[in-house]
């Protein structure tokens, strides 16, 4: 399972259950780093949004996507294709309070169509939409000597028993807000296909809302009979301190 969290995210393999404690990864990267790029280049480029961390968070969600190929991507923003180029509209806080990216030749008739401010702060975007996203697979571009995503899980599923790979492979659960972006689930069984054997079957499955999966998984482990056991209390943590959290539940990993 790859899970992305604020300011990481991880990779753990799981048999009958059980995390793989060997295989249990991290990558220093979440969505954090990348609302924080995206925030740099167009404050380098074009307008100063250093202090706007939620207005860019809303850009990033908008507007950004995974790249399939990198280097045609990079061709077409070069070129300034309108498959890749776009124009966002900042909101003003006063007429909008959520930014949107502007349609190009969009009816006055169209039902859909936003309420346009009298003065719209417009930013225009093409490369920054897939360089941002880049990263999760290669952190290198950032400055972190670290494997990217699919290398990592790679390497997660490697440190498991051979006779329980195959069914790694074919079982990739991949959740966070980050998951979300276009072309995401593609580029991850793009990645591990190149680099899984020829006989492995390999599957990539992503929840309708990865966003609140993991929050999902946590309920339905509440509604289970022994949940008492998978639990620390405050009352308990206080007395006992982290000895506790060992002993409870060590047996829980492979």
């Amino acid at each position: 399972m790859y899970t992305s969290g604020h300011a990481f995210s991880h990779v753990i393999p799981y048999v009958n259950g059980k995390p793989v404690e060997k295989g249990m990864k991290r990558i220093s990267i979440g969505g954090k780093h990348l609302g924080n790029l995206l925030k740099e280049q167009i404050s380098y480029r074009q307008l100063n949004l250093l202090e706007e961390t939620y207005v860019c968070n809303l850009i990033k969600e908008d507007v950004c996507f995974v790249s399939t190929s990198f280097k045609e991507e990079m061709e077409l923003a070069r070129k300034r294709d309108p498959s890749v180029l776009c124009e966002y509209v900042l909101p003003d806080f006063v007429n909008t309070h959520r930014g949107y990216v502007k349609l190009p030749n969009v009816d006055d008739s169209d039902e859909q169509k936003k309420p346009a401010p009298t003065k719209e702060q417009i930013i225009k975007l093409s490369l920054e939409r897939f360089a941002v996203p880049e990263v999760l697979f290669h952190p290198a571009d950032i400055g972190l000597e670290e494997m990217g995503l699919t290398e990592t899980i790679v390497h997660a599923i490697k440190q498991c028993p051979s006779v329980v790979q195959p069914h790694l492979y074919n079982n990739i659960v991949i959740t966070g807000g980050t998951s979300k972006f276009q072309n995401f689930k593609e580029r991850v069984l793009k990645g591990v296909r190149s680099s899984a054997p020829d006989l492995f079957s390999v599957n990539v499955y992503r929840p309708e809302d990865p966003v609140i999966e993991s929050w999902k998984g946590g309920q339905m482990l509440s509604c289970y009979p022994g949940y008492s056991k998978l639990r620390v209390t405050k009352e308990e943590y206080d007395e006992h301190g982290q000895n506790i959290c060992l002993e409870r539940f060590t047996d829980s990993i492979v």
